[in-house]
């Protein structure tokens, strides 16, 4: 499987773009986690389709911005049905050397250490990936049978305001103690 590496200071310092696809296999945790959901003998392999741009910030350090796409099978947690979920990640951090200097900037910077000027593909990338990946596969009642729509609860009366417990005295009333 072929990872691209990726020569950010080079690209950064060029105003450098890099487009391509790359098998959802080849990463690590992602690939792990998205074989979960998948019967991998009757699914096309999945790939992840990226466009970055590189270019300098005014400190001079790399800066990347981009998109990251996946068609991702996600199990869904009640039809327990693989749905496939179409995941895009947007991408937008700054490279640094050393853990110092990300600490400095990452109150209101993301930011990704690497202490080599070429990084794989991958490593740039899978954790925004990973955040993207939705909890469950249907992400609306028309398209999971298992889907129920959420009724807010009538209030009580006037005491469950003043105590919100007091729901459960009424359910508890007239029950032994356990």
């Amino acid at each position: 499987m072929f990872v691209p590496q990726l020569n950010i200071v080079e690209l950064a310092r060029e105003g450098g773009r890099w487009n391509g696809s790359v098998e959802v296999a080849a990463f690590g945790r992602l690939g792990e986690v998205l074989s979960r959901a998948t019967d991998v003998q009757n699914a096309d392999t999945p790939v992840v389709d990226a466009a970055l741009v590189f270019a300098l910030d005014d400190e001079g350090r790399p800066w990347v911005q981009g998109t990251c796409k996946v068609v991702a099978p996600i199990c869904c947690g009640r039809c327990a049905e693989t749905v496939d979920v179409e995941v895009e990640s947007r991408l937008d951090f700054r490279v640094v050397s050393n853990d110092t200097e990300a600490q400095g900037l990452m109150p209101t910077l993301d930011v990704v250490v690497s202490e080599s000027a070429s990084v794989p593909l991958t490593a740039l990338v899978e954790d925004d990936i990973l955040l993207s990946l939705p909890e469950t596969g249907c992400a609306d009642g028309t398209t999971c049978i298992h889907a129920v729509d959420a009724v807010a609860p009538e209030p009580c009366g006037e005491t469950s305001a003043a105590n919100p417990f007091e729901v459960l005295r009424t359910l508890v009333e007239g029950r032994e103690p356990v």
